[in-house]
C-alpha cells in the first residue's frame, strides 16, 4: 500500500492483533461486512442486544440521572450525601476526567480548568473525605464541584444500592423510600410503553427492522432457531421481529392468558399436512427472545403468576430487574433463573457464534456466563464495543489473547460516530455498499 494512504481508525482485534490496521476505512468496512454477514449463516447463532441498541429512543442513564437530579431536590440532596461520604480518590479521579473532557471539547474555558486544577492540587494534599474537604472550598470552587461532580452523577446502580442498604437499617424511613421510588419511577418512565409511538416510524425501530432483515436474509425455515438475548426492557426486538414476519418465543404460552413456560423455547412451528411424514419440517423462520432482565409488558397476577400483558391490559407493576445489587439476587428467582439457565445452555451448544452489541459489560453475572465459554475451542465471541470504556477495557484486557474472541470498534470518518454504534453497524457495515468510482477519486488504494 502506498505510504501516502491514510489508514482507517476502525479496529478488529483477533488474538490481540488488529487485523485492519493497514487498511483504509473503505477496506475496513468491506472486510467487516463480509465477516459479520458470514456469521449470520452460523448453525447456532446467538445475538446479545444491550441498551446501546435502543439509545436513539431511550435516553442513556447519564441523561436520565441528570434530569432527575435537576428536577428533584430530594434526590439531589441524597446524591450529595452519597458522594460526600466517599474518600477523595473518587473526587480526584472524576475531576481529572472532567479536566480532560474540558480540554478536548470546550473552548474559552481556561478559568474553569484553572479552578478544577486548584481543587485537584488541594485535594491531593488532603486526607479528609469529600464532605469534609468541600467545606473548605471557596464559593467559586464549590460551584465547580456542584456543576461537574454532583449534577453529573450517573451511577444509579450504586446510588440505589446505598439507599436500599440504608433502608435495611431504617425500614420505616419514608424519605429513603420516597427517593428510591422516585428513582425507579423516573427510570421506568424512560422505557416506551406497549403502544408508544417510538415503536413506529423512527430511526431506532427502522434500524432494528433493517438489522433483523439482514440477519434472517439467508436463513431458511430449516435453519436452527436464532437465540436473541437482551437486557432491554423495551419492545423494539418484538416489534421488529414481527415486522419481518419472524416467529419468535419469549417463553410465554397461550393467547388470552399468557403465562411463562421455559419449554416453549424448544418448540418449532411445523407442517403437519402429511401425517405420514417421518420428519416434521419447520414452516417459518424462528427465533427465541430471552429477556433476561424482564420486560415492560410483564406483570404478575393476583396469585403471583408471571404473565405477559397485551395492549389492553395496563398495570402499574412491571416485572423488571432494576439496576441494583438486588438484580443478582433476582436472577436466581423464577423466571429469571430459567432464562439465565437457557442463556447459558444455548452458549454451550457446539460451534456457537455469539454477537454482542450495545452492551458495555457492566454486569458480572452476565460476563461470567459469556467468558466461561471462551475456553471452548469451537466458541466464537464477537463484540462490537469501545475498548476504551472501563468495563469493556477490563473484559478485553482479560481475554484479548483468547482464541475465538473478536472485538470490533473504533473511530469513523463521520464526526462523533463510533464503529460500534448500532445504526452504523447496520447501515454502513452490514449493509455495506461500495463507493462509486467518483467517490474514490483521490484515494490511493494500491497495495
Amino acid at each position: 500500500m502506498s505510504s501516502n494512504v491514510e489508514h482507517g481508525k476502525i479496529y478488529h482485534y483477533v488474538s490481540n492483533d488488529n487485523i485492519l490496521r493497514d487498511l483504509t476505512e473503505e477496506q475496513q468496512i468491506k472486510s467487516l461486512s463480509t465477516f459479520i454477514n458470514k456469521q449470520f449463516l452460523s448453525k447456532n447463532l446467538v445475538i446479545f442486544v444491550g441498551s446501546g441498541c435502543s439509545s436513539g429512543a431511550i435516553p442513556l442513564m447519564s441523561k436520565t440521572m441528570s434530569d432527575i437530579i435537576e428536577n428533584n431536590k430530594d434526590v439531589y440532596e441524597k446524591v450529595k450525601e452519597f458522594i460526600n461520604a466517599k474518600d477523595l480518590a473518587y473526587l480526584i479521579r472524576n475531576l481529572k476526567l472532567c479536566n480532560k473532557w474540558l480540554e478536548e471539547n470546550k473552548k474559552d474555558n481556561e478559568n474553569e480548568i484553572k479552578i478544577i486544577n486548584d481543587v485537584l492540587e488541594k485535594a491531593e494534599q488532603s486526607n479528609d473525605n469529600i464532605g469534609e474537604f468541600v467545606s473548605t472550598l471557596s464559593k467559586e470552587q464549590l460551584y465547580s464541584i456542584d456543576k461537574h461532580i454532583y449534577k453529573t452523577f450517573s451511577d444509579i446502580e450504586s446510588l440505589l444500592n446505598w439507599l436500599q442498604s440504608g433502608l435495611s437499617f431504617q425500614p420505616s424511613n419514608d424519605d429513603l423510600k420516597s427517593v428510591i421510588n422516585t428513582l425507579k419511577g423516573e427510570f421506568l418512565k424512560t422505557i416506551p410503553a406497549l403502544d408508544d409511538d417510538k415503536y413506529k416510524d423512527n430511526e431506532t425501530i427502522n434500524t432494528y427492522n433493517k438489522f433483523y432483515q439482514s440477519v434472517f436474509k439467508y436463513r431458511t425455515e430449516l435453519s436452527n432457531k436464532i437465540n436473541i438475548v437482551t437486557t432491554n426492557y423495551d419492545l423494539f426486538n418484538e416489534y421488529s421481529l414481527e415486522s419481518n414476519r419472524i416467529v419468535y418465543s419469549t417463553g410465554f404460552e397461550n393467547t388470552l392468558y399468557r403465562n411463562f413456560n421455559v419449554n416453549s423455547f424448544k418448540q418449532r412451528v411445523v407442517d403437519d399436512t402429511n401425517r405420514y411424514k417421518d420428519v416434521w419440517q419447520p414452516t417459518s423462520k424462528e427465533a427465541n427472545l430471552l429477556k433476561i432482565h424482564g420486560s415492560i409488558n410483564w406483570t404478575s397476577d393476583e396469585s403471583g403468576q408471571l404473565i405477559q400483558k397485551d395492549l389492553f391490559k395496563q398495570s402499574d407493576e412491571e416485572i423488571i430487574i432494576y439496576p441494583t445489587m438486588l438484580k443478582h439476587r433476582q436472577t436466581a428467582q423464577a423466571p429469571y433463573s430459567e432464562l439465565f439457565r437457557e442463556f447459558a445452555n444455548v452458549l454451550q451448544v457446539p460451534n456457537t457464534v455469539l454477537i454482542v452489541m450495545g452492551y458495555g459489560f457492566p454486569d458480572e453475572h452476565i460476563n461470567n456466563i459469556i467468558s466461561q465459554n471462551l475456553k471452548h475451542q469451537d466458541f466464537t465471541l464477537i463484540v462490537l464495543g469501545n475498548k476504551s470504556e472501563n468495563n469493556m477495557k477490563k473484559f478485553f484486557d482479560e481475554f484479548k489473547t483468547q482464541d475465538g474472541f473478536h472485538l470490533i470498534g473504533g473511530d469513523t470518518s463521520c464526526d462523533g460516530v463510533k464503529a460500534h454504534y448500532f445504526n452504523y453497524i447496520v447501515d454502513k457495515i452490514i449493509n455495506y455498499t461500495p463507493k462509486i468510482e467518483s467517490e474514490q477519486e483521490g484515494e490511493d488504494l494500491d497495495e
